[in-house]
């Protein structure tokens, strides 16, 4: 698996090993791995997590342990709550919508102040 990620890396010129990355990780299966792969690659990044706060004692449990990852790895965490049903109802949105919205514009913010 890692000789194939390396390879896509490398073939669509995703970023160099110079690059700082800004991985954005739920805590679920597919982004965990990713996390590792990166990790493995040796490239400084950084963990990025929101909580939209939509399965209750779950959402919390995902940040918990996505918090033990990353000082597990050593790699700084960043971490941000949103009320999400509440933004997707003061829009007139989808909560898929709201929650999009909410994790590009923190994500936005994050690559600028860093």
């Amino acid at each position: 698996m890692y000789s194939k990620f390396l390879q896509n890396i490398n073939s669509q010129q995703l970023f160099s090993s110079n690059d700082k990355i800004l991985l954005g990780i739920s805590g679920g299966v597919d982004s965990v791995v990713l996390t590792h792969l990166v990790n493995k690659l040796g490239n400084k990044f950084a963990l990025a997590h929101c909580n939209f706060n939509l399965r209750d004692f779950d959402s919390d449990q995902d940040e918990v342990f996505v918090k033990k990852l990353a000082n597990d790895l050593g790699v700084k965490c960043y971490l941000s709550s949103f009320q999400t049903k509440e933004y997707a109802n003061e829009k007139g949105i989808s909560i898929e919508m709201a929650a999009r919205e909410l994790r590009y514009d923190w994500f936005e913010k994050l690559r600028v102040d860093n």
